[in-house]
């Protein structure tokens, strides 16, 4: 066994049983649509009902891979919704005891956590309340037997509480990129990649990120978003891509009808069933590409540090 898989081995081993290891480089579909490609993120918030729940045991029984996520966004959107004047910052920084609903959606995420921890590929942790209040309710989560991939806001939380997370456990996400603008976003990564070099054990997970030409250059592990479905919402700004680069826009003709939406081949259904093929092609593209760069280059996705950097603080 190598070294680096036994050093995978001693860390702390997130929850959910579908996760492979060797599998890298996963887009997973947020948002709701009629079809679904193999990997999909479902929130918390999302499976208040048991009716809503039967839709998570249909996607898990057909055999797609799904990340749970906490519904914490969801959460504190609707507390600043309620409370005028309070930016989605200062809602996330509250803790727990501050936001209404909080014991709720704790209580259904743990209940959907224990019921299917054991055919979903992971589960996010409630990252509300900042560095100290996530410290705090993952531990209270892994007393009741829970094992959730801790959250890392490299904006609020410091490289140093990276360093923590990447000595203690295999998975963690990364926040803080879905609402940057490009510039920020891109240096987020590139800083999240040279980290990353420091840890080729550790699987980071990006939230919020929709797969581009960045992740073939400075490559998460995986990464997920809602974009998929831009035809569905804005079918007049559809745009392609090729080998992962957005190329143009989409001719008007392929686009979702609006006003048909249940035309066989324009309206909803199909529309989705598009959306899903796209993203199960991205997919395909962004393992092939990165897989031929290694074996090419003869290099990993996380080169390891040379002894000039080892050297450098």
């Amino acid at each position: 066994m190598s070294v680096t898989r036994t050093r995978a081995l001693a860390l702390k081993q997130t929850g959910g049983g579908a996760f492979d290891r060797d599998n890298r480089h996963i887009y997973f579909a947020a948002g709701d649509s009629e079809h679904y490609p193999p990997h999909v993120l479902l929130a918390t918030n999302d499976l208040l009902t048991a009716g809503h729940e039967r839709k998570l045991v249909a996607l898990l029984d057909a055999g797609h891979k799904v990340l749970l996520d906490s519904g914490i966004f969801w959460l504190t959107n609707q507390y600043k919704r309620a409370n005028p004047g309070v930016s989605m910052d200062e809602a996330l920084s509250l803790a727990p005891e501050q936001i209404n609903g909080f014991e709720n959606l704790y209580a259904r995420y743990v209940e959907l956590v224990q019921r299917h921890g054991d055919r979903l590929w992971g589960y996010i942790e409630l990252d509300q309340g900042g560095r100290d209040n996530k410290v705090r309710t993952r531990a209270r989560l892994e007393a009741e037997g829970l094992a959730p991939i801790p959250v890392y806001h490299p904006l609020v939380d410091g490289w140093d509480y990276f360093d923590e997370l990447a000595q203690q456990y295999d998975r963690i996400c990364f926040g803080n990129v879905v609402q940057a603008p490009a510039p920020v976003r891109l240096r987020l990564l590139h800083t999240l990649w040279e980290r990353h070099r420091r840890y080729p054990d550790l699987w980071v997970h990006v939230l919020g990120l929709t797969v581009n030409e960045w992740c073939l250059a400075v490559p998460p592990d995986s990464c997920d978003s809602s974009t998929w479905l831009g035809p569905l919402r804005w079918p007049d700004v559809r745009i392609d891509s090729a080998l992962l680069r957005k190329v143009g826009v989409v001719d008007r003709g392929f686009a979702y009808d609006l006003d048909q939406p249940a035309h066989p081949e324009r309206g909803r259904t199909a529309c989705c069933l598009m959306c899903a093929q796209t993203v199960e092609a991205t997919t395909t593209v962004w393992s092939l590409a990165r897989t031929t760069r290694e074996q090419l280059l003869g290099q990993s996705p996380y080169p390891p540090l040379t002894d000039l950097e080892e050297r450098t603080p």
